[in-house]
Parts: structure tokens; sequence; C-alpha cells
């Protein structure tokens, strides 16, 4: 049995399952450690029982003995592609983050399945969808303010996208594409709104569940992201063919990294 843990938002948590069911498509009896939510209360908790996932919940007592036992305790070592974490021995407690499509871009017909909504959403959801779906050509941004400006921490590890990274994206998109509508999704809405001074733009203004966003974003014919887990998987779930997606090439301060896809546009 090869088990992973789970933790983090939930751009993480689909890194991580998909790492995972990647692993159970090669052939690993394959569950998740879920265990670690019961004291992280960041991010909104658990979030993929919201998809048609079917992986299997590790239980506590195969948990405890994977940790238990450090001989059987993988950990990812960085952020770069590890073929090995791909070639396990089995019996295997494996902890890490997974961020890039490597791990996973051959089973991307299964993911996309996989990572579809499981509940009605909201009305809010269903009014920017039809807006979205009307739209000549629309481009989803997505705006990471949060914790990576209020806690210091999360700045020194990642940073923030600077006002400027999201004119340059903007323009490529309008140098690229007529009549463009701008879906603009933000922890910090009202900061987006002041300084992104779009006249062709929807401010994404609802309280909603972190899920149906993603799902919005990826509605979009293109998107522009922050160097964030969330837009990142709504551009990857985006199914448009001839999709843009601009994307940051410095995804964290000063961690080398693959995340942002090979045919994105990285500035």
């Amino acid at each position: 049995m090869v088990i992973v843990r789970v933790l983090g938002g939930l751009g993480n948590q689909m890194f991580q399952y998909a790492y995972a069911k990647a692993l159970e498509m090669r052939g690993y009896d394959v569950k998740l450690d879920i265990s670690g939510f019961k004291k992280y209360k960041l991010h909104g908790g658990y979030q993929l029982d919201k998809y048609n996932i079917n992986l299997d919940n590790a239980n506590k007592y195969s948990v405890l003995f994977s940790k238990i036992n450090p001989l059987k305790t993988l950990k990812e070592d960085n952020l770069l592609f590890n073929s090995k974490l791909l070639s396990l021995k089995g019996n295997e407690y494996v902890k890490g983050y997974f961020q890039t499509e490597k791990y996973f871009l051959q089973i991307r017909e299964t993911l996309i399945k996989q990572f579809i909504i499981n509940t009605e959403i909201k009305d809010s959801t269903k009014n920017y969808k039809e807006k979205i779906t009307e739209a000549e050509n629309s481009c989803s941004i997505h705006i990471r303010r949060g914790d990576y400006v209020t806690n210091n921490k999360s700045n020194s590890i990642h940073g923030t996208c600077s006002l400027d990274y999201y004119k340059q994206a903007i323009k490529i998109i309008e140098d690229k594409y007529k009549n463009i509508t701008f879906f603009i999704f933000s922890d910090d809405i009202s900061w987006a709104k002041e300084n992104l001074n779009l006249a062709n733009a929807i401010y994404i203004d609802h309280k909603c569940l972190p899920h149906e966003d993603i799902y919005l974003m990826s509605l979009c014919k293109h998107n522009i992201t922050a160097n964030s887990s969330f837009s990142w998987w709504a551009a990857w779930l985006n199914e448009n063919i001839s999709k843009t997606v601009v994307a940051p090439k410095q995804w964290f301060v000063d961690k080398e990294n693959e995340i942002a896809c090979l045919n994105w546009i990285k500035i």
C-alpha cells in the first residue's frame, strides 16, 4: 500500500490527489491520509469531497504505522519533478506537494472527469457562469493577496505578483484577442477594483466556496494566474484547446520550480 498525505489549501490538495491518482493508474494500491485536517484550520480545511474523486482514505491504524516507521516514509526533496516518486517499492507513506503536471499529465482526461463538482452550485455562481459563457472572449484574472500579504512567512516564501505583472499579462491577452471581457477573482476584491481600472471587466464579488470559483475560472477561454495553485488548477482544467494562459515565471521568491506548464506564457 502507498499512502499519500493530503494537506493544505484546495489547490495543494488537488496536486496531491492528482499525484496519488497517477500512482494508482500505474498499478499501486493507493490511499489518502487526510488525518492532518483535524488540526489544520486554514483555507477551509479538507475540500476534495466536493469532487467526484474515487481514492479511498487510509484508516488511522495504517497511517499511524506508516508514520512511526521511518524506513517507509518518503518526503519530496524540492519542487522539481522527481521520477523516482512515480516508481515506489510499495508500503510507503509519501509527503509532498507534487506541483508539476509532469507527475500526472498522462491521466489528464481522468482528472478532468474526477474534478467535477458533485453538488449543486450556488445561485451567484450560476449567474457568473452565464456571464462567462455569454462573453465573446472571456479571460479570468486571479489576484492572490490574503496571507501572501499579511503573513510574513507566506510573503517571504511566495511574495505577491506585482501590479506590473497583471498589466503586462492583460496587454498580452488584449493584443491577441478582440472584445475581451475580464473576470476578476481575488481574496481582496476591493484592491483589485482600485488598482486594475479595467472598463471591460466583471469582478466576481460573492461569498462562495473555493471549488466553485475554480470552476468559474476554468470556464473562461483564457486565464491569467497568480503564483497560486488555486488559479493554476483553474487554468489546467480549462478545456479550451486554443486557450492562452499567462503565468508568473517566478512562482516563489527563491525556490526553483516547474509549476507553470511548458505551453503557458511566463512573464
